[in-house]
């Protein structure tokens, strides 16, 4: 998750924009997917302000033992 964060970031900061929210998209194997979206308390593009908000998104869909195809972390501008 941190890697996505720290990816995305970067991103949004060369693009000249700030994320209003994130998306967390997990796909699983069998073809379902889950997507939750959670907006944060001010729009920003930095580490540090993305992090906990994924960290949380990724705490709600409660993985146990699922397995997981495919992760993306997406902003909502």
């Amino acid at each position: 998750m941190l890697d996505l964060v720290v990816t995305l970031a970067p991103q949004l900061r060369r693009r000249g924009q700030a994320a209003r929210g994130l998306t967390l998209t997990l796909r699983f194997a069998g073809g379902t997917t889950w997507e939750k979206t959670r907006r944060l308390p001010e729009a920003s593009a930095h580490d540090d302000d993305l992090r906990t908000p994924a960290y949380r998104l990724i705490d709600a869909a409660g993985l146990q033992r699922g397995r997981l195809t495919g992760i993306t972390l997406g902003e909502v501008c």
